[in-house]
């Protein structure tokens, strides 16, 4: 499984879709900080596969809209 290339425009706009701030969305997610989530977002930290699903799950979308070639069972 593989995050998709546009994944954090992908995360940002679906944040302003739902008019949630990125402290919203941090402490959705379980962030220490939101500054960590800005960090995310804006491309400064990676967005792993463990944050794409944090973020699918505060965002309220399936993990396929984060990743490519996800399997659900091997």
């Amino acid at each position: 499984m593989f995050v998709k290339a546009n994944a954090l425009d992908l995360l940002k706009r679906r944040r302003e879709m739902l008019g949630l701030s990125g402290a919203e969305v941090s402490r959705r997610m379980g962030l220490k900080t939101t500054q960590h989530y800005w960090n995310i977002e804006n491309g400064k930290n990676r967005l792993t596969l463990e944050y794409a699903f944090l973020a699918a799950a505060a965002l309220d979308v399936k993990i396929e809209f984060f990743c490519d070639k996800v399997k659900e069972k091997i």
